[in-house]
């Protein structure tokens, strides 16, 4: 039954995402019929193909790359070619102009969403405490995914946080997602000069050997905070890593926040916020990528109910990144890349 289940959806998603764009639009423009039983045939082929070239090691970096770029440009299509469909049936006549339209559309959405997926924006926040005694400046990245994106966009972004002048960087998790990801490509981190504080991401134990990559972190100047807290001025800054129970994060959370100080959270996923905000000032997390390519935030905000941006809860607050940089492939739509620099001084 399970193996059943995973079937189905799996030729499910291969045709909606592959299959079934290409469908519509030769039916816009070549008036093909949409369901053909080649068509099926296609999707069981391009699903065997897939899962066996991915299963292969030798083939795997290669595939990865055209299964997750065909995914994006599939993604994008599958949300322009409805509308365009339903358009066409009120507009039979001009069904071969509204697929040109459709087509030119995909076309226009991919290029900018592969720019989006490689440039890198600046937000800056500034806060205010009378628990600070003294001005901090952070800069907070978060889901870097290094394999699926290179070290050259590891490189940009800590050229970027040089020019910011930050006492600290902070990363939320996911900074690298494959067993590709080797030490050496987090050498970009050691022209900071500022301290780096780092917190598990779901995606690093999903590596093969994660332990050992995690280790080697301490070779590029980068502190993992592992269910643990270091003061920073009058700043609490508290890590926790994310292979655990929700109840456990807040319940670690609880136990290491210090009463009078300025507790600054650092965390994976926003989904602990409601349950410690009344004792937390301020939580970094990231982990929803904003939903990367629209209209998938909307699916996203089903399960997070804080998918991207400052959220306010009396004096506390949470910040959630989009995230600087991608998973799968390197597209974005309606997203961007975002280092954060955060400003917290005393009133």
């Amino acid at each position: 039954m399970r193996k059943s289940t995973f079937v189905i959806i799996g030729l499910t998603l291969t045709y909606a995402i592959y299959v079934y764009p290409v469908t519509v639009l030769l039916h816009l423009i070549l008036n093909f019929k949409i369901f053909q039983k080649h068509f099926l045939f296609a999707t069981i082929i391009l699903s065997i193909s897939s899962l066996w070239c991915l299963r292969t090691e030798r083939y795997q970096p290669l595939v990865k790359k055209v299964v997750h770029y065909t995914m994006g440009v599939g993604f994008i299509a599958f949300f322009t070619v409805n509308p365009a469909l339903a358009i066409s049936y009120f507009e039979p006549d001009s069904k071969f102009y509204i697929g040109i339209i459709a087509t030119v559309l995909i076309l226009l959405a991919c290029v900018l969403s592969l720019k989006n997926g490689r440039d890198v924006k600046v937000k800056k926040l500034f806060f205010e405490s009378k628990k600070i005694d003294r001005r901090l400046n952070f800069a907070f990245i978060s889901d870097v995914h290094l394999g699926s994106n290179p070290r050259s966009h590891l490189e940009k972004i800590c050229n970027e946080v040089m020019l910011l002048n930050v006492d600290y960087l902070l990363i939320g998790g996911d900074l690298f997602d494959t067993s590709s990801f080797q030490a050496h490509d987090l050498e970009p981190f050691l022209k900071l000069e500022c301290p780096i504080y780092f917190v598990t991401g779901n995606h690093e134990y999903y590596v093969d050997g994660y332990k050992e990559k995690l280790e080697q972190l301490q070779q590029y100047n980068i502190s993992i905070l592992d269910n643990e807290v270091v003061s920073l001025s009058s700043i609490n800054l508290v890590g926790i890593s994310d292979n655990q129970s929700i109840e456990k994060q807040i319940q670690i959370t609880n136990e290491l926040v210090t009463a009078g100080m300025y507790n600054l959270l650092l965390v994976h996923k926003p989904s602990i916020w409601e349950k410690v905000s009344q004792n937390v000032d301020l939580v970094l997390s990231g982990h929803t990528h904003k939903g990367q390519i629209f209209p998938f935030n909307l699916f996203v905000r089903l399960k997070f109910k804080n998918v991207y941006g400052l959220f306010e809860d009396g004096g506390n607050r949470l910040y959630v990144s989009s995230g600087s940089g991608t998973w799968g492939p390197r597209m974005r739509l309606g997203t961007q890349n975002e280092i954060l620099k955060i400003s917290i001084q005393p009133i």
